[in-house]
């Protein structure tokens, strides 16, 4: 996916990447956690989560940590990102974050997915990013405007946001 001064540093642009990079790892990120693929270890979590107690997991190196991470995580309700993407319908959202989370990914033959393949992807994508399902399978232009529209909206969010920080900061300035 084309992202405009993606690596300009400080520029909206590179600053948009990587709030969407935090919120789509954020995401992906528990289900990812290599403490997270036993039956066992579910029950335990969701019986901890009930009861308050801290379990032991019986896992090597760094996964009990990661898992109580997780766990605490399970209590926020997003990572702080979530309202930026407030603007977007559910079908942009999908749309934009399997775009970014695409980028990188090859085909079988090392090349790069192509829109086309994305929205032919979309249910899969919607697994990972634990959006929902996609209703529907989409043509690769309705794809694509959707995540045209969806980063539109989401860089004009992050410029409004940031504008109002601005202002706050120099009415505080100049009250003191």
């Amino acid at each position: 996916m084309r992202w405009l001064d993606r690596d300009k540093p400080n520029t909206l642009g590179a600053l948009g990447w990587r709030i969407i990079n935090d919120q789509i790892t954020y995401l992906t990120a528990s289900s990812a956690d290599a403490g997270w693929t036993g039956v066992g270890n579910t029950g335990r979590i969701c019986e901890s989560l009930q009861t308050g107690v801290v379990p032991s997991f019986q896992g090597g190196g760094e996964s009990n940590a990661a898992m109580m991470r997780q766990i605490r995580m399970l209590s926020a309700k997003d990572k702080g990102f979530a309202w930026l993407f407030a603007d977007l319908s559910r079908m942009q959202k999908l749309c934009l974050f399997a775009a970014v989370l695409a980028e990188g990914r090859k085909t079988t033959q090392g090349k790069p997915l192509s829109n086309a393949r994305i929205a032919a992807s979309l249910p899969v994508f919607s697994a990972e990013l634990r959006i929902g399902p996609a209703h529907k399978s989409m043509s690769e232009k309705t794809f694509a405007n959707n995540v045209a529209e969806g980063r539109k909206r989401f860089i004009k969010r992050l410029e409004k946001e940031l504008i109002s920080l601005v202002r706050n900061k120099q009415t505080t300035k100049a009250i003191a």
